[in-house]
């Protein structure tokens, strides 16, 4: 039942690249591929190389979200336990995503349906071909949202349009999904790559640990006190100092010159 591995990963200097292969189905999650998502992620954290990741789809699909031929089969079976999994293994994709210190982007290089659009929705920035559409679509083969849809999805565009997203399992368009905010931004088909390279190539060549301080504090935000906020950015800022990328940092600004940070 368990399909071929379904993830590409490969180096592109110091942006680790991951690709959801299986476009004969839209890349749809299934078998182990949600496992391999989350050993990739692991990866590429572990790897000092590197100082941003980006996800995206091969073919004509970010993703889908879970093949339903493959669940079908499986509850068919009985297999109950293979379902729990499953559903846990795309939660441990969200968390690993939300404790890493490097920022992920998705490419969303075309439909991001169910879990594909939440697996979007999770990372830290979203760029958008404008053949690019997005939808939490679980009611219409009536699941619930999980990979951490319905934590995300009100953050970035309110109660109110989530409820509406959700209630109707609707797909929407990228200059919509831009306009609520779901897309950071949206880009000609043929200049994603080229617009995603460029993007995660300035993240990573900025000071890793200002970086993963700075994606810390803004996972935090929304659910801490401006008291806890103030605290936060009084120790990474003197942390900022004390490591000696401001250092550089100002320097690099006084003598005109791009500044070549340690990492």
């Amino acid at each position: 039942m368990s399909p071929p591995d379904g993830i590409l990963l490969e180096r592109a200097g110091s942006v680790g690249w991951i690709r959801l292969n299986r476009p004969e189905r839209l890349n749809a999650f299934a078998g182990r591929m949600r496992d391999e998502l989350e050993e990739a992620l692991a990866g590429y954290q572990d790897d000092d190389a590197i100082g941003c990741v980006v996800i995206t789809g091969v073919g004509r699909a970010f993703s889908t979200g879970g093949d339903i031929r493959y669940m079908a089969e499986v509850l068919e079976a009985g297999e109950e336990a293979r379902i729990e999994e499953l559903v846990r293994a795309g939660a441990q994709v969200v968390d690993r995503i939300d404790r890493m210190t490097k920022p992920v982007i998705a490419a969303v290089n075309g439909p991001a349906a169910g879990a594909g659009a939440c697996l979007a929705l999770a990372c830290d920035l979203r760029i958008a071909s404008e053949t690019a559409s997005i939808g939490i679509t679980f009611v219409r083969v009536g699941l619930h949202p999980d990979w951490g849809g319905m934590y995300f999805l009100p953050r970035l565009v309110g109660p109110g349009v989530a409820a509406e997203l959700i209630y109707t399992g609707g797909m929407i368009g990228a200059d919509r999904a831009e306009r609520l905010g779901l897309f950071n931004r949206v880009v000609p088909a043929a200049e994603l790559e080229t617009a995603t390279s460029t993007l995660a190539g300035q993240i990573a060549a900025a000071p890793r640990q200002v970086v993963a301080q700075a994606k810390r504090a803004l996972r935090r935000s929304l659910d801490s006190t401006l008291e806890e906020m103030l605290e936060h950015e009084e120790r990474a800022q003197l942390e900022a100092f004390r490591c000696g990328s401001a250092r550089e940092g100002l320097t690099a600004f006084l003598e005109k010159r791009s500044p070549r940070f340690g990492h």
